[in-house]
């Protein structure tokens, strides 16, 4: 049973081009419970991303300006950078500004439709409550990921007010 159970699999992994050392890197990196940085990044991008642009969106020069133009100046700047080399450490990638400056409009519009998708809002809620800073401990589920340096000084002004917003939106939640 055992044999015909992986027959077809050793077969395949015999016949192919594969190395048997990165088929086992690969299976055993897909293990239940184990997370690798590159996934813990990964995870992490999207709230990253959200407090970011929550941040930038309640910055008082940015007060009647456009979700995009806010989004488009993060992109320009250094600050986006740093971001990406951060998120993409994992993968051994850096951001070539040459290369960036081609490919602008591609990041913004792929950061916007992050930010437009359904599945965003309880980061969007989440956020706006706390001005774009994280505060650990609310049951927001945020302590195993990867967070930017920047969003970590919410002042105590601002935690006292998000604590109650949070926590009423965490019981109506259950």
């Amino acid at each position: 049973m055992d044999k015909d159970k992986w027959g077809k699999v050793i077969k395949y992994l015999r016949s192919s081009n594969r190395d048997p050392d990165k088929v086992l890197k690969l299976l055993q990196g897909n293990q239940k419970g184990v997370e690798s940085n590159y996934s813990i990044a990964r995870s992490s991008y999207s709230m990253n991303v959200i407090a970011t642009i929550t941040q930038k969106m309640n910055d008082p020069k940015n007060k009647g300006k456009t979700l995009t133009h806010v989004i488009r100046q993060w992109v320009k700047s250094k600050d986006f950078e740093d971001f990406y080399n951060l998120i993409r450490s994992p993968e051994k990638l850096v951001l070539d500004k040459v290369e960036a400056n081609k490919t602008q409009n591609k990041y913004i519009k792929q950061i916007k439709d992050l930010w437009d998708q359904p599945n965003q809002k309880k980061f969007r809620n989440y956020f706006e409550d706390t001005k774009g800073y994280f505060i650990l401990g609310t049951g927001s589920g945020i302590g195993r990921r990867k967070i930017k340096e920047s969003l970590l000084g919410a002042s105590e002004k601002i935690v006292k007010e998000a604590i109650p917003k949070i926590k009423k939106r965490l019981k109506n939640k259950s």
